[in-house]
């Protein structure tokens, strides 16, 4: 260690120095500096005694640090706690784009959406519903046919209201057209309810029980696009003003949800369950399967127009993903990913286990079947 030079005293009133003459000041300058040289030299020289240890502190080397615990995964709180899925029966994409009424647009503003997305081959009302609340197409979940037959008992896969029951969480379906009660087994629903058959009367008690009862899953059907088309054609001026019906109709439901603070933790998604032209709707050609696919809520992606392929089929896959249900074994459908923010991808998916239980196999077809083409997922284009 070097010490530090004693600091000299300075004078406390300052000293006139005699006059020199330039070659006298350069003189003494550098004898000055000469000697605080010499100075600073014979205190680096200066050695300080050893320092020794008691011999009874022995030295320990250090211990091996600890290795750190891995992070504990994190429990991140599910953001959507509930799925409204609302069904614009015979709702065409090009339909909704033409009339482009408020309340679809201000949705699509902040939704994730595709105007490409398609059902099944078998694109009728029954059969179509059927694949979008299973993930199924008609020759896995059986409802082959398009009217009410009970007779012939109920789905033969599980479906997005089994789940959301099996665990205690709570299923409800509000419908225009009675036959979609062939898609809910008894107790799979705590309330399936046709109060009407145009949307007016369906909204309302499906927005009542919304509020008051909060179930995990909410199915809305409206009827009127479908009714308008078969009576007065697809892009009718007739149809386009059903369209206009149901916006006013789906205004009914979002004002109740957001008024009861439920729409911060409800998934809405927005399809329809085929398109049509002339006055029927076969499925042999495209806008008979072209249907809009909207999801608004939590996480996700605003403004988004999905360039994925979608089918029908999907929306049940999305409902199970997004309220933590592992896919239903066999389903061909697959969650919409696209739709849902990173953040929302990594909180979500399946956190249940378990599967859908007490199920028949589909049966075999019956002789008054049409036969159905496979579900694809090749661009529109290919129909």
């Amino acid at each position: 260690m070097v010490s530090t030079p004693p600091v000299r005293d300075r004078p406390s009133t300052p000293v006139a120095a005699p006059p020199r003459s330039a070659a006298s000041a350069r003189s003494v300058r550098s004898v000055l500096f000469a000697v605080a040289a010499l100075e600073l030299a014979a205190a680096g020289c200066k050695r300080h005694p050893p320092v020794t240890r008691p011999a009874s502190v022995a030295v320990v080397p250090p211990a091996p640090a600890a290795p750190i615990p891995a992070a504990a995964p994190v429990d991140r709180p599910r953001r959507i706690k509930r799925v409204v899925i609302i069904s614009e029966d015979g709702l065409r994409p090009d339909a909704l784009m033409n009339v482009l009424p408020p309340v679809h647009a201000e949705i699509m503003k902040h939704a994730a959406f595709s105007l490409q997305a398609r059902t099944i081959r078998r694109a009728s009302t029954l059969p179509s519903h059927a694949a979008m609340l299973s993930g199924f197409d008609v020759k896995q979940h059986g409802l082959y046919w398009n009217s009410w037959k009970p007779e012939r008992g109920y789905i033969q896969v599980p479906t997005i209201f089994d789940a959301a029951e099996q665990s205690g969480m709570g299923a409800a379906a509000f419908v225009g057209k009675k036959k979609l009660e062939h898609i809910a087994h008894p107790g799979s629903v705590d309330v399936f309810s046709r109060s009407g058959y145009f949307c007016k009367k369906v909204v309302e008690e499906a927005s009542q029980y919304l509020v008051d009862k909060r179930p995990q899953i909410e199915f809305i059907h409206f009827s009127d696009p479908d009714d308008l088309g078969h009576s007065d054609g697809w892009m009718s001026n007739a149809q386009l003003e059903a369209v206009r019906h149901t916006d006013r109709c789906l205004r009914t439901l979002l004002d109740a949800t957001a008024a009861a603070g439920l729409d911060r933790d409800t998934l809405f998604i927005i399809s329809a369950d085929h398109g049509g032209h002339g006055h029927n709707h076969s499925g042999k050609i495209k806008e008979d399967r072209l249907i809009p696919w909207i999801a608004w809520g939590p996480g996700v992606r605003a403004g988004h127009r999905i360039v994925s392929p979608i089918s029908t089929v999907d929306t049940a896959a999305t409902t199970l993903w997004a309220l933590g249900y592992p896919p239903t074994p066999g389903a061909i459908g697959r969650p919409v990913l696209e739709a849902f923010d990173p953040e929302t991808i990594a909180a979500s998916g399946p956190s249940r286990t378990g599967t859908l239980k007490g199920f028949l196999k589909p049966p075999a077809k019956s002789s008054d079947e049409q036969s159905s083409s496979s579900l694809t997922r090749s661009p529109p284009t290919s129909f």
